[in-house]
């Protein structure tokens, strides 16, 4: 197997890719793998090179076969594994059927991936409402439910009319940890604007404000609990308590020696400045808290203001996630220069997401199709080493000996409008298929 190269992508299993790694390698890992939601997709990807589309349909479907019930076998005769119990107990439950092969397949998967996470480590799953809960069981067993962080709703699009049911507008996302030692920066997003309406109501040539209080509950000793202005704050049992520098807005001129001032002195300044609100009637004085000086909310767990794929951003991949989820996601759990794995990384969006915030990224898919898309569409960067795709003679005939399945997928996408065939079988062929721009007069079909 490969080592583990930065910025470079992975043909092949993520479970055996990950093999060839060292423990402890990666910082973040995200993964958005097939769902188990009975949804075919035709996916249309314009290709500039061939100069047409190139179409290739893929199978997001999961029923119980020979490689279903060998991991099955594996579980039941393996009680150290780390998500042995939960496996079997959902065996029990489930029965052989299509979701039990779908959680044995992200089981072995998941726990290749705990191996490679540092122990600051976070990952984050993003996973359908249909098999959410099953996976969680998963990855309680194999991280522990005590490194279980959140579970991020995320609003994917805006209606979905079902004639019996809620209408499904939302995925989730699993946020895990190795430890309670894990990267953490917090991240905020805008203020909504019916907020906004109805707490910054004031508006001046500095910007729009707030009023808020200089005052806190209880009386204290010392320069807190002295009169300011004539106005005694121990008269309402309260004591004076100033903005932080966080609250205080960018065009406010600190001066030198402001943090050994006296409370007093500091109102003074404040006051100078234009950040206290005198109320009518000799009220308490209040502080001016703009909106220049706010970073936002921090984000929370209900994931609505990032609106799904649209317009140039849109690949066409079916299950495409926008960069700024991404974005959202990266910056809250890993740091510039850290290593942002995405053993499923489809049309890479993630990757794209990690260049653009200066980490380093690993990318790995079972298509070929997928990896040729990242690197010359995606990134539009050619020279983005590859492991795993043939590139010259003998790489190709070593993968034609070796892994001639994954050769007969290689070797069809080369041929523009061309896709392999989803059944394989040893037959030896180089087997696949395409689309007839025109359907013959004498045939039902392209």
């Amino acid at each position: 197997m490969a080592e583990l190269v930065p910025n470079s992508l992975y043909y092949g299993d993520c479970l055996e890719v990950m093999q060839g790694w060292s423990k402890d390698c990666i910082d973040l890992i995200y993964l958005d793998p097939p769902f188990n939601s009975d949804a075919d997709y035709n996916v249309l990807y314009s290709s500039e090179s061939a100069g047409i589309a190139q179409m290739r349909a893929f199978a997001d479907t999961w029923s119980w076969d020979e490689a279903a019930s060998d991991r099955l076998e594996m579980y039941q005769n393996a009680s150290g594994r780390p998500a042995h119990k939960v496996v079997v107990g959902l065996h029990n439950y489930l029965g052989e059927c299509g979701m039990l092969a779908y959680i044995t397949y992200m089981a072995q998967r998941i726990e290749g991936m705990h191996r490679v996470l540092k122990p600051s480590g976070s990952i984050y799953l993003h996973c359908d409402p249909t098999a959410s809960h099953y996976l969680k069981a998963v990855m309680d067993s194999i991280f522990g439910g005590e490194n279980f962080k959140s579970e991020i709703v995320w609003k994917r699009t805006s209606a979905h009319n079902r004639a019996n049911r809620w209408g499904p507008i939302h995925d989730t996302i699993l946020f895990y940890t190795m430890s309670d030692t894990y990267t953490w920066n917090p991240v905020y997003q805008s203020y909504d604007e019916d907020y906004l309406k109805k707490h910054y109501r004031g508006n001046d040539n500095k910007g729009r404000f707030r009023i808020s209080d200089l005052t806190g509950s209880g009386t204290r000793k010392g320069e807190s609990g002295l009169p300011w202005r004539d106005y005694d704050p121990t008269v309402a049992k309260r004591h004076w308590a100033l903005p932080s520098d966080r609250g205080l807005p960018g065009w406010f001129i600190r001066p030198d020696d402001y943090s050994e001032m006296t409370v007093q002195e500091r109102l003074d300044v404040l006051d100078a400045q234009g950040l206290v609100y005198w109320p009518p009637q000799g009220k308490v004085p209040q502080f001016k808290r703009y909106l220049d000086a706010m970073r936002g909310v921090q984000v929370q767990d209900i994931i609505n203001d990032i609106p799904p794929v649209s317009g140039k951003e849109d690949t066409g991949y079916p299950t495409q996630k926008p960069v700024a989820l991404m974005d959202r996601i990266l910056k809250s759990s890993s740091n510039e220069g850290d290593i942002v794995l995405d053993p499923f990384c489809g049309c890479g969006t993630t990757l794209e997401s990690a260049r653009g915030l200066n980490r380093q990224f690993i990318g790995i898919d079972i298509s070929s199709f997928a990896i040729d898309v990242i690197r010359v569409k995606r990134l539009k960067d050619s020279n983005i080493p590859a492991q795993g795709i043939p590139y010259d003679l003998a790489s190709a005939k070593m993968m034609h000996r070796e892994k001639p399945f994954d050769f007969e997928t290689w070797a069809v996408n080369r041929l523009p409008g061309f896709v392999p065939n989803i059944v394989k079988v040893g037959d030896s062929g180089i087997d696949g298929r395409a689309t007839l721009a025109n359907r013959p007069d004498n045939i039902n079909s392209r």
